[in-house]
């Protein structure tokens, strides 16, 4: 399960970047909303890892106590 968590949020962090630095979108689109929505995918996924390494160590400090 935690496999699943690390590779969403790797697939979010890069989804963001390649929207950030490439022209993945149609030049229709805003170039702000490009940004914006760049900038909140690799938020997200920075913070989906983040909160599954916190998740890990606590589930590993509680099996360790019991």
């Amino acid at each position: 399960m935690t496999y699943i968590a690390y590779t969403a949020g790797a697939i979010f962090i890069l989804l963001g970047l390649a929207i950030l630095f490439t022209n993945i979108f149609p030049a229709q689109i805003p170039s702000q909303l490009k940004l914006m929505m760049g900038i909140v995918l690799t938020l997200y996924g920075i913070f989906r890892i983040v909160a599954t390494t916190f998740n890990n160590k606590k589930r590993q400090s509680n099996e360790e106590s019991d």
